[in-house]
């Protein structure tokens, strides 16, 4: 009789199932690595190129109470930032794997904690700060849910040219 509850409990732990990742995430890692090297090299074109026609994004700056939802208001916010910044570096810390907010089930997008570095363009400051970010993308591998977050605002008065 031991061996057999012996058995049921090893047949019973044996067939837990551990969470399951999406099938899309690793894929969709890889296209977020992608994605922050394009920023990195400052290529506009390819990270217009990466951004659904239908979007959501969530701007980090304090007057972005709202989100972008047109692929050129995405662009124009990436083109702030990258006419404003120069030698742009993204230290990830990790990527994580994010979930669908209605099921909480890994729905394959990327969750990634990292350090913005760079110049200003006008003043020559650098800056440094801890960033979070989340991309949704496709099945065509294009963005269309995502979101920027730090002190944007704080980067930005901090790295000013100087009053004279």
């Amino acid at each position: 009789m031991k061996k057999i509850f012996l058995l049921f409990i090893i047949f019973a732990l044996g067939s837990c199932d551990a969470p399951q990742q999406n099938p899309n995430f690793e894929k969709n890692v890889e296209l977020t690595k992608a994605w922050f090297e394009n920023w990195e090299n400052e290529d506009l074109d390819y990270l217009s190129s990466k951004i659904g026609e239908s979007i959501e994004w969530q701007g980090a700056f304090y007057a972005n109470k709202e989100y972008f939802t047109t692929k050129e208001d995405v662009v124009a916010y990436i083109s702030g930032w990258l006419a404003a910044m120069e030698d742009i570096n993204y230290e990830p810390e990790n990527f994580l794997p994010g979930v669908d907010p209605e099921t909480s089930l890994p729905n394959g997008s990327v969750r990634t904690y990292g350090y913005w570095s760079g110049t200003n363009t006008a003043s020559g400051k650098t800056f440094r700060g801890l960033w979070y970010h989340y991309l949704t993308f496709n099945e065509e591998g294009k963005i269309i849910n995502g979101a920027d977050f730090g002190d944007a605002t704080g980067l930005v008065m901090s790295v000013m040219p100087d009053q004279e």
